[in-house]
Order: structure tokens, then sequence, then C-alpha cells
């Protein structure tokens, strides 16, 4: 909820060459208070405050690619938006943006919406990374079985083995210690885990946070950032320090991505990190320690791990258009491979 990233890219939806060029665009502050007060669940979302969110998000879109010299060269535009809410049990996922203006505004043809026809089909809509991260390990001639960890808002990880593909959410990535920080702190996240490296961890509360059923669930299966927001507020009313607060919810993450990997078809020899995450020392310490494998970074791939999100979104409209299949029976639960994403039209 901190910005927008973009990347020119050229795909058919199968491969991809990064072009390397990419940017990062921040949320004005007010975008940025908006959102946090959605996570902090003090703004109802009605249809009218939907309208004007969409305005919003759309807006920053608008500045941030209308003075980009990509755009000539662009002939689409993968247009995520912003998630707000993500219920696959009520057949609901809440992406803040206006495609069709977006479209008039730039220009550009633009895809949107990859989570509905999905969800419509009985699937989880999330996650949707795994067949871009598919073809990143195999382009990257990585040795199979092998893993991309995607930790953001919420943690995600991509199973490969050259025959099955299983992707799933894992539980807590950075939303929990994100919103604390920018709670106890003008600070929107806790640069290299220093905070947190510096408090203890509550076990007897993490073991209780592991017995939600969530985490006995077999995969596929998929979270909303508010998904652990009552847990949360019961956390804070334990008057931790902030440096035992950001240490047990740094541990939250750790362990159950821990406890993901046993849901994996076989054991994994390495695995790749990325996401927020990923530039998190004192969390990736912490997972080394756990999970005893080999760790590879964006060097060893020569990967920019800033941008695979971005980059993401342009291969999925690019399978959108060619109607490729971009979520699977493995990775969100549908009954069949199924292709998704709308097309909106700038004339």
């Amino acid at each position: 909820m901190d910005g927008i990233d973009v990347s020119l890219v050229r795909t058919n939806g199968v491969c991809l060459k990064r072009l390397n060029k990419n940017y990062f665009f921040n949320y004005q502050d007010e975008t940025k208070e908006i959102l946090l007060n959605i996570f902090n669940e003090s703004l109802e979302i009605n249809q009218e405050t939907k309208k004007f969110l969409d305005e919003v998000i759309t807006n920053e879109y608008y500045t941030a690619l209308n003075n980009l010299d990509i755009l000539e060269e662009a002939d689409l535009i993968g247009f995520h938006g912003q998630t707000i809410y993500h219920n696959p049990k009520n057949k609901v996922s809440i992406q803040l943006g206006n495609p069709q203006k977006l479209a008039k505004l730039l220009d550009k043809n633009v895809i949107f919406d990859f989570r509905s026809n999905d969800i419509l089909m009985g699937g989880q809509g999330a996650p949707l990374a795994p067949i871009y991260h598919k073809y990143i390990i195999e382009s990257s001639n990585l040795e199979k079985p092998t893993c991309i960890l995607n930790i953001g808002g919420v943690a995600n990880i991509t199973y490969w083995d050259g025959d099955k593909l299983v992707g799933f959410d894992t539980g807590p990535g950075n939303a929990l210690m994100d919103s604390y920080i920018s709670q106890i702190s003008n600070k929107s996240f806790d640069k290299n885990g220093i905070l947190a490296s510096k408090g203890t961890p509550d076990q007897k509360i993490i073991e209780s946070f592991l017995r939600q059923d969530f985490f006995k669930k077999t995969p596929p299966k998929s979270l909303d950032k508010h998904s652990f927001k009552e847990f949360y507020n019961e956390l804070l009313k334990k008057k931790y320090s902030d440096s035992d607060m950001m240490a047990t919810l740094l541990e939250l993450t750790v362990e159950s991505i821990v406890s993901s990997l046993p849901f994996l078809p076989k054991t994994v020899n390495n695995i790749v990190i990325a996401g927020g995450g990923y530039r998190n020392n004192h969390l990736i310490k912490r997972l080394k320690d756990k999970l005893k494998i080999e760790f590879l970074n964006e060097e060893q791939l020569g990967i920019n791990f800033d941008y695979i999100e971005a980059e993401l979104i342009a291969y999925l409209a690019a399978r959108s258009i060619y109607k490729l299949p971009i979520t699977f029976p493995s990775t969100t639960g549908v009954s069949e491979p199924l292709s998704g994403g709308t097309f909106y039209s700038y004339l």
C-alpha cells in the first residue's frame, strides 16, 4: 500500500524480456492515509466510497504513467489496481481502480480485474503469481524442485518440480509489522527489521496463532490482509514493548512460512525469496536459521526482485490477450485452468 511499481517488458505471456525500464512512484501521503484507514477498518466501503477510492487510485496511476517516456513504447497496460479486500468464501475480491478511465486518459488499452473469473468459477482468486514464478524458475535454470516465496503484505509460495505447479498463501507477510510500525512512528516499515531484532517474541502467542484452522488447511488457500486482524487487535491489548511486539509479529511471519513447507509435494533444496520482505535482513536471517536450505538472491538470478510483481501483471495481461490460463486447480482450486482479466479499450 505504499505506491506503484511500473515495468516495461516485452512479453507474449509465455516468454518475457526485461527491458530494464523500471520505476517506483510513492502514493501521496493522503492516499497512504486513506488506505491505512481501510486496513484499520475505520472506513466503511459502500458503493459511493468505492467510487471515490477508484478515482483516487486511478489518478495516482495516471500521474505515475503520464510522465514516463516508456508510455509511447507500450502497446498494453496491465493494471492490477490496489487490493483492499479479498474474501473468496463470499466470492468477493476488491481491487481499486477505474480501468476505463485510465485507458481513456492514457490512450492505451488496459487489462484489469485478473481475479473475478477465477472466483466466479469457484477458485480462490489468489495467488496469481505461480504461472509467472514457474517461468522465472524455468528461465533461470534453477534446480528443481524449487520454490519462490513472495513476502508482500501477505506471504505466498510457488512450487514447481517440472511436473506439479503448486501455489498458496502461507500467512502474514509484512502487513501486520507495517501496520504496527506506522501506528507507533512516522515510518511505514521497520527497515532491516532493526526494531524487531531488539525484541523477544512471545512463543506461546506464536504457538496459539499457528493453531488457527488456516494453517492446518491443505492448499490451495488464500488470505486477505485483514485475515488476522482480530488476532492482531488482541495482541495490541497485551502491552508489549514496541520491540517485543515487532519481534512477535515478525516471528508469526517466519513460523507460518516454515509450517507451510510440509504441504509441498517434495522437499526443496533451495528457495528464492522476493517481495518487500526480502529487504528485511532480520526476517531473512530468522528464515535461514529455521529452514536450513539454500537461499537464492537477485544477483544470482540477474533479476531485480523489486519489480517481479509489476512484471507478473504485464505477463498476465499478455496471457489474457492470448486467452492463456492464469490460474489452475493446484494454485487457486478452480476446477480447470482458466484465463482471466478484462479488456478495456481506449477508443
